[in-house]
């Protein structure tokens, strides 16, 4: 009986929020400063009030950024957005076909995602100017650089081609790694949280709702990694390699060595 009631919590949490959300538009709008207010407050809000109803428990470790940020962290599934949009103040910055998905796609668009088409070179442009306007506002910018979720086992290779956007506007990027645990008793985390591979969103996201209690942990690198080197600054491909080292030295895997095959 867990899953249908926490499925119908959810399905009623996230009305509100649509609503809410269609209510503000009118009114950011026309005042845009309200913006930095409202739309933290409503996703913020919808973030805690679903992991709550999930059964999920987050731990932070660190100091969370803030104002115009620019962080990346690893992807284990579809939770890390509710996780890191209940303790930060921030935009994902996604593929753009995600938009077109079912669910993923709406929840997207409802919590502020931006797109981008990285199949065309002059899109990424257009985001960065988008970017540029937002970080000038105070939210910050998401990115999950390994561009799919996995089993927690170990950090992909990052994808250099978003760090465009740190080393062309200046900026230092941020780093966070995330981490899941169920309590004995309950099936791995990497098999029944993280979301990877072929496995389909309904069945997987049914069976999470099964399960009792989550563990979630968000640790956040102490220092963030600059964007200038010893000999200038540096490219999308250097900040990629040091972003991924900055989160290797605080990553734990959600899939433990003795667990793989």
């Amino acid at each position: 009986m867990l899953a249908p009631l926490r499925l119908t919590l959810l399905v009623l949490a996230t009305i509100p929020l649509i609503v809410c959300w269609l209510m503000a538009v009118p009114l950011m709008l026309l005042v845009p400063a309200t913006e930095s207010v409202l739309q933290p407050m409503l996703v913020g809000t919808w973030a805690r009030v679903t992991l709550w109803i999930m059964g999920v428990r987050v731990t932070v470790v660190g100091e969370p950024p803030s104002g115009g940020f620019f962080l990346v962290a690893n992807h284990l599934s579809y939770i890390d957005i509710p996780v890191l949009l209940g303790r930060l103040n921030g935009r994902f910055l996604a593929k753009s076909e995600i938009a077109s998905w079912p669910v993923m796609g709406f929840l997207a668009r409802a919590t502020g995602t931006l797109f981008i088409d990285r199949s065309r070179k002059r899109d990424l442009t257009r985001a960065i100017e988008e970017i540029t306007s937002l970080l000038e506002r105070g939210p910050g910018v998401i990115v999950f650089p390994e561009a799919t979720s996995t089993d927690g086992a170990e950090l992909r290779e990052f994808k250099p081609s978003l760090f465009e956007v740190p080393s062309r506007l200046g900026i230092d990027v941020r780093c966070a790694a995330l981490h899941y645990a169920n309590p004995p008793g309950e099936p791995p985390a990497w098999e029944t949280v993280c979301w990877w591979g072929d496995a389909d969103f309904a069945p997987h996201f049914w069976d999470f709702l099964k399960l009792r209690r989550t563990d979630a942990t968000v640790t956040f690198s102490p220092d963030a990694v600059s964007h200038q080197g010893a000999e200038g600054p540096l490219g999308r491909k250097a900040l990629a390699e040091s972003s991924r080292a900055a989160i290797t030295s605080i990553f734990t895997p959600s899939r433990p060595a003795a667990e793989r095959a």
